[in-house]
């Protein structure tokens, strides 16, 4: 039979599997060469074509030769490219591998042959830690849609700058510190809905050579959203990097000041680095 230190430490180490996959995709973070904002006609680096924004998605301007490929056909004129929000968004494939996917104004290029694919050997974590295993008390916010809501305010900005919808906060204690965390909602995961916070702590102002440093502009830690007020668990060992610790193409969201956590949690993810163990960037 097995135990329940078994099965954690098989789901952790799938979570560890899981996340390394993501990082080495295809569209995963150290493919992305370019994230080019669309706003008039213009080339966008370094593929084929002319783009120009179009209701729904963007439009590609190209020849036959110049090897565009959307959704399945070569590009011959101008075609709509859809985007992540249309009920099903267009793939785009250009030579040499090049791939590209439209979020809203901004075509996105990856390269799965980029150089710091070949740089990449690992996530760098903490030690897992039964003691980064808390307990904490979730309370939705009474939100409504006047100008003196979170939203409206903008409390918690998304990479964009576009206002994530506030969820509700989280009470929970490090120690003798207690501290009121701002929870947004995050995309379904498996088709549950999930709660995230955006957090810094004091790990995240040390050099990175420190081996006790996490990176600068915080971590992401997803919980299942119980959809009212509950008790709920938060392991910090699920302390992830955001897209922008890969790669500069990505804008970081800013955690609010709510989720400056005074203390070390020296939990989770640190940095993705190379064979020698050196930060990526």
């Amino acid at each position: 039979m097995t135990s329940g230190a078994d099965s954690i430490a098989r789901a952790f180490a799938d979570h560890v599997a899981e996340r390394d996959r993501w990082a080495r995709g295809p569209r995963g973070p150290l493919a992305l060469v370019n994230a080019q904002r669309v706003d008039h006609e213009q080339p966008v680096w370094p593929v084929p074509g002319t783009w120009a924004p179009a209701l729904g998605g963007l439009t590609v301007t190209a020849r036959a030769d110049d090897g565009v490929v959307v959704d399945g056909v070569p590009a011959d004129g101008t075609v709509l490219v859809a985007g992540d929000t249309a009920v099903v968004p267009s793939t785009v494939a250009f030579p040499d591998g090049f791939a590209g996917t439209v979020s809203g104004s901004t075509l996105r290029v990856w390269d799965p042959a980029a150089e710091p694919m070949a740089r990449f050997a690992r996530i760098a974590r903490f030690d897992r830690s039964d003691d980064w295993v808390r307990s904490g008390r979730y309370v939705p916010s009474d939100i409504g849609d006047g100008d003196d809501s979170l939203e409206a305010r903008g409390s918690v900005l998304d990479a964009a700058g576009d206002a994530l919808p506030v969820a509700g906060h989280i009470e929970t204690a490090f120690g003798s510190t207690v501290v009121r965390l701002l929870a947004v909602r995050s995309a379904s995961f498996r088709g549950a809905p999930r709660l995230q916070l955006i957090v810094q702590d004091a790990t995240s102002a040390l050099a990175e050579d420190d081996p006790g440093s996490t990176y600068s502009m915080g971590r992401f830690l997803y919980l299942d959203d119980p959809g009212t007020a509950a008790t709920v668990e938060l392991d910090w060992n699920l302390l992830v990097l955001p897209p922008c610790a890969f790669s500069y193409q990505f804008a970081c969201p800013i955690p609010p000041p709510e989720n400056r956590v005074p203390v070390p949690i020296t939990a989770g993810e640190r940095h993705p680095v190379d064979a020698d163990g050196a930060v990526l960037h």
